[in-house]
């Protein structure tokens, strides 16, 4: 069947994609992508670190003297919208109301952008302490997701007001600019931030930060911005895996999801990248822990990083006793048991493979609830186990086993990720390499009055860096702090 022609050609080319490349994408997701097989959950004691005190004072000590010769950078996902905090507030009825919309009118006063609400309802003459007594939630909530007012309904999460303090009122944004003042700052004083975002929304982020740095004399900060690249969406398909057309016969293209950044990542220059999500901050005087375990997982990867370098030197010189405590160490660190039947000089080449290669350090806390992945030994393809953060979708619900192992897990992903993507000779890794691309899925929508497939590849933090070094600490949970909604500002790691 030929699923192309001339004109699908010249639209694939637009976005850098040959025919081949369909067709390689379409076998990819209809024939290779495959449920992640779980072996068992990562447990403290087994494949999940609980560092002593101690453990953690010297991992602190090593990050503080390791940092001043390495470039430093935080990396933060930054595309997503907040009309999805806000949508059990859109629709209101007095007459209907959902639960997390009454606990937001009962704590109404406790919104940190109720300030910032209150002054722009002024400006238009209308007074919000008079419509709140009168109870004109409807026309509250409008002004509050609407053009007219703070236009929430269109706006950055990065960009909502997520806590007030007693002489300002800062943003998502705001927060990761004090944050990484804590950990990310470089010998030279300068502090670098990377931020993924949508090209249509670089310039109003752009003008906000420019606003922000004269304003509070910010001029340690470096900020650069990229965008997920149209060459990484991937085609719709229907439901028999042919390609997906619209209402003008033109081919339909998707946003592949985040595992696409991977892209974004290997773009970087930095030693230590520190990986956080736009939402997952706190309040100034509830930081000093989240920085110290920050320091924590820096300090581990940096000499996780030192140790394999000199591992991967002693393999190369071939000094005595060098493979055997290679072996040991990716035994302790990486992954359990060896590969029988090598020859010495075999087991050199799987030593060298298996440590030469990008080095994350992932914080886990403990499970109490939250959506999202967690970590879990995986029987990979090869048959060996490999440590993985794995999300629900990944799995397959209806084998029973799986689903009880899955259900067995007792820590949660915050993505809190400290990595390492530079080799011995200081150039990043082509991180393309270490991608497990048998764990993109396939979901369905709705497009057109019919069900779609829909392509994501391999996530970022889950299948993108599947073959990457890997090891799990556990964290506090209060260096957790998501916003899923608005009323998760009512936290007390939001309440300044």
């Amino acid at each position: 069947m030929k699923f192309f022609d001339s004109a699908d050609e010249r639209q694939l080319q637009e976005r850098g994609l040959t025919i081949n490349d369909a067709l390689q994408q379409i076998h990819q997701f209809t024939h290779d992508t495959q449920p992640a097989r779980l072996d068992r959950a990562c447990t403290v004691g087994d494949g999940i670190l609980s560092l002593s005190g101690s453990d953690c004072f010297a991992y602190q000590r090593i990050y503080e003297t390791e940092r001043v010769r390495k470039t430093l950078l935080k990396f933060v996902p930054a595309s997503g919208a907040a009309s999805r905090m806000f949508k059990h507030l859109y629709n209101y009825s007095a007459d209907n109301v959902s639960e997390l919309t009454e606990e937001f009118i009962v704590n109404f006063q406790r919104f940190p952008f109720r300030r910032s609400l209150k002054q722009a309802m002024a400006e238009k003459g209308l007074d919000l302490d008079a419509m709140e007594a009168d109870n004109k939630w409807n026309e509250i909530f409008d002004f509050m997701l609407m053009p007219h007012g703070l236009h929430y309904d269109d706006q950055l999460k990065g960009l909502v007001v997520f806590h007030a303090y007693q002489e300002e009122i800062r943003t998502a944004f705001d927060e990761h600019l004090h944050e990484a003042m804590g950990y990310a700052k470089q010998y030279n004083g300068s502090c670098r931030l990377h931020f993924t975002l949508a090209p249509h929304h670089i310039e109003r982020v752009s003008a906000y930060f420019d606003q922000k740095l004269k304003q509070f004399d910010y001029d340690h900060f470096e900020i650069s911005y990229s965008t997920q690249s149209s060459a990484t969406d991937t085609l719709a398909l229907t439901k028999d895996n042919a390609p997906f057309r619209d209402e003008h016969g033109q081919l339909m293209f998707r946003p592949s999801g985040h595992g696409a950044l991977i892209r974004n990542l290997q773009q970087l220059d930095a030693d230590v990248i520190f990986i956080k999500n736009i939402d997952n901050v706190t309040t100034q005087h509830q930081l000093d822990q989240t920085i110290v375990y920050k320091q924590v997982l820096a300090g581990l990867l940096l000499d996780l990083r030192n140790k394999i370098n000199q591992l991967l030197d002693g393999l190369e010189q071939q000094r005595e006793s060098s493979l055997e405590e290679a072996l040991e160490f990716i035994q302790a660190w990486f992954q359990p048991g060896l590969p029988l039947g090598m020859s010495r000089e075999q087991l050199t080449q799987y030593a060298t493979l298996r440590l030469d290669r990008p080095l994350r350090v992932c914080g886990m806390v403990r499970n109490e609830g939250e959506p999202g992945g967690g970590p879990f030994w995986v029987r990979m393809q090869g048959g060996y186990i490999s440590k993985q953060i794995v999300e629900k979708s990944q799995v397959d619900l209806n084998d029973v086993q799986q689903s009880k192992i899955l259900a067995s897990s007792t820590h949660f992903n915050p993505v809190d990720i400290v990595c390492s993507i530079k080799n011995r000779a200081g150039e990043n890794y082509q991180l393309d390499e270490f991608i497990d691309y048998t764990s993109g899925f396939v979901s369905e929508k709705f497009a057109q009055g019919q069900v779609i497939k829909a392509l994501e590849w391999p996530g970022l933090w889950n299948g993108a860096m599947a073959l990457w070094n890997t090891v799990f600490v556990e964290v506090p949970v209060s260096t957790f702090n998501p916003v899923k909604t608005v009323n998760d500002l009512l936290r007390p790691g939001h309440q300044a």
